[in-house]
C-alpha cells in the first residue's frame, strides 16, 4: 500500500519546465567572443594563488601584455597604434571596479568553458548599451552590482572599451532586453530613472 502511494506521488509531480538552449561561445558574434576571451583572460589572474607577490605581479603583467597584443591585432589599423593598449586598460579598469566595489565580482567562466555565464551576458549587454548610448539600460544593469559612485566609474571605463570596439567596426548586439523602468524605484518617472551624471 505504501509503495502504491509513493508511486502516485511521483506521478503527480509537476512537469519540469522546458529551458531554452544554453548560450555558448560558438553562438556569439566575433565581437562578443573577443570581449569574453579578453575579459576571461584578465580575470584569470585572480584565480589560483601565486607563490609570492612578485610572481602574482609578473603573472598580471604577462596577461595584460597578451590581452593588449590580441586587442592590437583586432582593433588595428582603424584604431591606431595604441588602440589595443587603451582598450585593454579600459577593460581592466572596468573589471577592477566590479571586483573592488561590487557586492560581488563578476562570475566569468574559465577560458576553456564553452558556456556563457549570466554575468558574462550582463557584461556583453552593458557594453552593447554603451555602444548605442543607452544610459538607462546600462545604469539598470550596473545597479544590480554596484553602488552609484562605482556605477559612474564602471560606466566611464566601459564606454571607453565599447567605443574602441565600435571604432574598429565591432558592434555588439543587444541580447538582454529589459522591461520599461526595470530596476527603477517605484514612483520614479521614466526620465528620472537614471542618475543624470551617468553617460
Amino acid at each position: 500500500m505504501a509503495d502504491g502511494a509513493i508511486h502516485q506521488d511521483v506521478g503527480k509531480r509537476a512537469p519540469r519546465r522546458a529551458t531554452g538552449p544554453e548560450m555558448t561561445i560558438p553562438r556569439l558574434t566575433f565581437a562578443e567572443q573577443l570581449v569574453l576571451w579578453s575579459a576571461r583572460r584578465m580575470a584569470s589572474t585572480g584565480r589560483g594563488a601565486a607563490e609570492t607577490e612578485s610572481d602574482g605581479s609578473a603573472c598580471r603583467e604577462d596577461v595584460r601584455t597578451r590581452v593588449t597584443g590580441e586587442l592590437d591585432v583586432a582593433l588595428c589599423p582603424s584604431g591606431g597604434p595604441t588602440a589595443g593598449l587603451e582598450a585593454a586598460q579600459a577593460l581592466e579598469r572596468t573589471l577592477d571596479t566590479f571586483e573592488s566595489a561590487g557586492v560581488r565580482s563578476l562570475r566569468l567562466n574559465p577560458m576553456c568553458c564553452r558556456f556563457v555565464s549570466n554575468d558574462e551576458r550582463l557584461l556583453l549587454s552593458f557594453l552593447a548599451g554603451c555602444q548605442v548610448g543607452d544610459c538607462r539600460h546600462t545604469a539598470t544593469l550596473l545597479s544590480w552590482f554596484l553602488p552609484p559612485a562605482a556605477m559612474r566609474t564602471a560606466a566611464t571605463d566601459g564606454a571607453v572599451f565599447a567605443k574602441a570596439l565600435q571604432d574598429a567596426g565591432y558592434c555588439l548586439p543587444q541580447r538582454l532586453h529589459l522591461a520599461v523602468n526595470a530596476g527603477a524605484p517605484r514612483g520614479t518617472a521614466p526620465d528620472r530613472a537614471v542618475p543624470p551624471t551617468l553617460h
